[in-house]
């Protein structure tokens, strides 16, 4: 085996650990990292690993040099990630680093934080620590693309999931479907909502559908997400099965009403947001509300809402990612389209889809597409 397959081994084995805790760090990304001694063996001894810890801390270098202790001196390091160089409860993960006096250390991708952006390794090559940069960066680059997206954008980065039939239609014409995909597809749905920070919805998928928005498994609920409803004339029933448990629950609800309905709901647990952005279809502007969203450290949205509530976030390039779940009938003409191109008054073709999974789920078939807003 050369050295760089080597070396490429053990950072695969670093990206590899820094998935199993995908979906537990946010806001923060989800990074592995292994410290190897080379000084008895050319083929390299591992001396310890970590990954990022739940709500992003600590870090996977932390964990990983607190394993290792003494025995880091004079290792080898690959990390999915450029080391923190920003403060924190301990040293950073550059100090610390550098304190445990690592000999070399392999990076596969740099941080695009500004209080870290190539500042750690600037840190390392000062201290005589060699540095290699790039090795499976597109991984980490896949793995992180929420991360990565919502600093260049400032904004979440933001995910659909949606379920279709062969004609493009999400419902009949009097809503009278609760699901068009099998169970197949609504587990893997889970998978999607699990993988995810929050969700975000419409009042009028609320009234429609009255959704849960649970994450389940075997039927058992086994995690909470944030819930975030865009509700302009704050039209949700108090009813509503989603208000219900509130103590488990982290509602956010954006309006431009005011009243009796706006302080029970406040009185009830949910963040209420009053906002007077509009766009000039009199519309609550998106826009906005994302970069109000994004100040609450919530950088991933999976959207699971209506046709109308989709075009309007295409129209203003406001989607990442899109999961479609397309059902093997056809609904029919008076069916609700899953795109309202004349309503949001957009060309659909200035947008590339890029698909970069198409697979089965029975005989449902599943698209996931990345979206290059032009």
């Amino acid at each position: 085996m050369s050295n760089f397959e080597n070396h490429k081994r053990f950072m695969l084995l670093a990206q590899k650990y820094s998935l199993s805790n995908l979906g537990h760090t946010f806001p923060n990304p989800s990074v592995g990292c292994y410290i190897v001694d080379y000084k008895k063996n050319k083929k390299g001894k591992i001396v310890s690993f970590g990954k990022t810890g739940k709500n992003g801390r600590p870090h996977a270098e932390e964990v990983a040099l607190k394993k290792a202790g003494k025995k880091a001196k004079g290792c080898t390091m690959y990390v999915t990630l450029e080391p923190c160089n920003h403060k924190s409860k301990n040293l950073s993960c550059t100090n610390q680093i550098i304190k445990s006096e690592i000999k070399k250390i392999f990076i596969a991708k740099i941080d695009p934080d500004k209080r870290t952006n190539k500042k750690s390794i600037k840190k390392f090559i000062n201290k005589k620590i060699t540095v290699n940069l790039g090795l499976t960066k597109e991984i980490t680059e896949n793995t992180n693309r929420y991360f990565f997206q919502s600093i260049k954008k400032n904004r979440p980065y933001v995910k659909i999931k949606m379920a279709i039939s062969k004609d493009k239609k999400i419902a009949w014409s009097d809503y009278s479907s609760k699901w068009i995909s099998n169970s197949k597809s609504r587990k893997y749905s889970h998978k999607l909502r699990f993988l995810s920070q929050s969700i975000l919805t419409s009042s009028k998928t609320i009234l429609k559908d009255n959704p849960r928005f649970t994450i389940r498994k075997n039927n058992k609920i086994i995690k909470y997400i944030p819930i975030i409803i865009i509700d302009q004339n704050l039209k949700i029933p108090l009813k509503s099965k989603l208000l219900k448990n509130l103590d488990k629950k982290n509602i956010i609800i954006f309006t431009n009403k005011i009243g009796k309905k706006f302080n029970k709901l406040n009185l009830l647990g949910c963040k209420m947001i009053y906002t007077n952005k509009m766009n000039n279809e009199g519309r609550l502007d998106l826009k906005e509300i994302m970069k109000k969203i994004y100040s609450f450290k919530i950088n991933d949205i999976l959207v699971e809402a209506g046709g109308i509530f989709l075009s309007n976030l295409l129209k203003n390039k406001l989607v990442d990612e899109m999961h479609i779940f397309q059902a093997p009938f056809n609904i029919g003409p008076n069916g609700k389209p899953m795109i309202y191109p004349i309503l949001s008054n957009f060309n659909i073709n200035k947008l590339h889809f890029k698909e970069i999974t198409k697979k089965n789920f029975g005989k449902d078939v599943y698209h996931h597409f990345l979206v290059k807003n032009n």
